[in-house]
């Protein structure tokens, strides 16, 4: 839980109760660059990654496309070094086609390699680890769409908030390694927050629970309230509140300690930025 929980910071972000709007909140040339922060004992900034949202074309259809490149500071490098490579296609209906995970974490090293069959329903999946004798190829079918990291970051932007604030919380599967996760993202409040390089915001504050799926074709999508360790194990969401739906602030516990990831530059949004408080 700790690798899932850690790459989704370092990355942060067919769903079933989940209502997706019919314009996307973002377009081809959005920049968000992010710093993240770690907490426990110290408190400092470890590394910075931009989210710079292209458009490819993919077998004559355009896609959406991502590489984010994620370097530890000099300073945290003595601790714990970190160079990882994410990349995620997918197209207008926010399905995916193809990622990629390269992770090099302190003495732990592995690279992920998915595609997915034309209905969505399959994921192939082509894992390697320095921890295992040789590289695995295997498959995962399931009724839902099974999304990987970076695909998931901006499905969470899309959901329709309207259901979410009527008590109805989104589910999806996510993808890491071997890996399939079910997050559960429930609405929560309202908020003006600070940023502390942009400044202050109205924000849609989300919370995000992870379990693990142990069969995934058997797994029916369901929605599970949170308790005991699900609790100490949210992770929180601040979206702007406008039709961007930006991340601007993502809180993330590990298993020592809290990774933080705030946005501190916003380039090419797709509407006004009218969240920001003057």
């Amino acid at each position: 839980m700790k690798k899932i929980l850690l790459s989704i910071a370092f990355a942060i972000f067919t769903l079933t109760l989940f209502a997706q709007t019919s314009n996307l909140p973002f377009k081809a040339g959005e920049k968000i660059d992010v710093t993240l922060h770690y907490k426990w004992g110290i408190s400092a900034d470890i590394a910075t990654l931009s989210f710079n949202l292209q458009q490819v074309n993919n077998a004559g259809s355009p896609n959406y496309h991502i590489l984010l490149n994620v370097r530890t500071n000099r300073f945290f490098d003595s601790f714990y070094k970190v160079r990882d490579v994410y990349e995620s296609k997918f197209d207008s209906n926010l399905d995916p086609v193809y990622a990629m995970r390269d992770v090099h974490e302190g003495n732990f090293a592995a690279r992920n390699e998915y595609t997915w069959s034309a209905d969505k329903k399959t994921l192939y999946a082509k894992v390697e680890k320095n921890t295992m004798p040789a590289p695995v190829d295997t498959s995962f079918t399931s009724k839902e769409t099974i999304r990987d990291i970076i695909n998931m970051i901006y499905t969470i932007r899309s959901l329709d908030i309207n259901s979410l604030k009527a008590g109805k919380p989104a589910t999806l599967l996510v993808a890491m390694d071997r890996n399939i996760t079910r997050a559960t993202i429930s609405y929560l409040r309202n908020e003006v927050k600070q940023v502390d390089a942009l400044g202050k915001f109205n924000a849609i504050c989300l919370t995000m629970t992870l379990k693990n799926v142990s069969h995934v074709e058997k797994e029916e999508s369901k929605v599970v309230v949170p308790t005991g360790d699900d609790v100490k194990n949210m992770v929180y969401i601040w979206l702007s509140d406008d039709q961007n739906r930006l991340p601007l602030f993502i809180s993330v516990p590990i298993s020592v300690g809290k990774m933080e990831i705030r946005a501190n530059n916003i380039e090419n949004v797709k509407y006004p930025l009218t969240s920001k408080v003057k």
